[in-house]
């Protein structure tokens, strides 16, 4: 099937995000039930159009509401948003939808603000993007929804005030422009991070995948200590040299493999810092980066004198000051 050159489609990573569905999932609903059915390209790839991720997206939700896939999935869209409606009208039926704190443009606020509240969420709160961040005091959101022409560092440190006094637990941060670094710490803090839009299916799909637990809220694991510098460096030039030219002498290859592991954590770690100092947008990243490496270096240091102590090259009196 060919593409009409004017409209604009995604591939179905992109198509998958937007509608909150899983990749794989995605891919199993097209194999089995042909939900959507998008164009291929000349590639081979899955071509999604706005169409397609707004009927995802109401798939999703129905599912999510108790509907096996199967006997909805040959619907049309009417069909699918009706029993959508009849099945959130049920006695004890579960709320999904998030309340909402939304900061932005009038779009945002207003236009599909109300579109939001008519498709059954929540509207804790509404506030100019120029706004003091107390004015979501005391709203409780369950949800923080703002958005930005231009993300950049002060953007990210924004939505962190903008949490605080929401009492929000996530956000979803929109942008029309953005550093990729915001982006990807934001994103590791367990926010959804997305392209503004103006379509308010696109809107309610992420609002929904945001608040999904398995997928917008992981366990952050710090690769280092946030608090804690790295030591320097335990051995000089030398010293490495040294102790790799001594493990040729014995069988064990360790210790002339660690010195190449050291030699090289200590390298990315300069690298890192430079890196720093050179591209200010990405400072606070390579400042990661550089810490990563240093402790790295560290442990790796401190196997190279186990491994060196063992083999007799460096007297255990030095490990044992440590």
């Amino acid at each position: 099937m060919s593409v009409p050159a004017a409209e604009a489609r995604c591939r179905s990573g992109i198509a998958a995000r937007l509608a909150g569905v899983p990749v794989t999932t995605l891919r199993v609903w097209e194999r089995r039930y042909r939900i959507v059915g998008p164009p291929v390209s000349a590639g081979h790839h899955r071509l999604y159009s706005k169409a397609d991720i707004r009927r995802l997206a109401l798939i999703k939700q129905l599912v999510d509401l108790g509907h096996p896939i199967g006997p909805i999935a040959g619907l049309d869209d009417a069909a699918l948003d009706a029993l959508r409606g009849e099945t959130q009208r049920l006695p004890g039926a579960v709320a999904i939808r998030p309340r909402l704190a939304l900061v932005g443009s009038r779009q945002l606020t207003e236009k599909l603000g109300a579109d939001l509240g008519g498709r059954g969420f929540a509207i804790a709160a509404r506030l100019d993007p120029h706004a003091a961040a107390g004015g979501l005091e005391g709203c409780r959101a369950t949800l923080l929804v703002v958005e930005f022409a231009s993300l950049h560092e002060a953007g990210a440190t924004r939505t962190l005030e903008l949490l605080r006094a929401s009492g929000a637990p996530r956000a979803l941060v929109l942008y029309r422009f953005a550093a990729s670094a915001v982006i990807r710490r934001l994103r590791a803090a367990g926010h959804r991070v997305a392209h503004a839009t103006a379509d308010v299916l696109e809107l309610e799909a992420l609002c929904l995948a945001a608040t999904e637990v398995a997928e917008a809220a992981p366990v952050a694991r710090p690769a280092v200590p946030a608090a804690r510098s790295p030591p320097p460096p335990r051995f000089d030039e030398a010293a490495l040299a040294q102790l790799a030219g001594s493990s040729r002498s014995v069988e064990c290859e360790c210790p002339a493999h660690l010195v190449e592991l050291v030699t090289s954590l200590a390298a990315f770690e300069r690298y890192s810092a430079d890196c720093r100092a050179q591209s200010p947008a990405d400072a606070a990243l390579h400042a990661t980066l550089a810490q990563a490496a240093g402790h790295a270096r560290a442990l790796m240091e401190d196997a190279l004198e186990q491994v060196a102590v063992s083999e007799g090259l460096m007297p255990a009196t030095r490990a044992d000051r440590r």
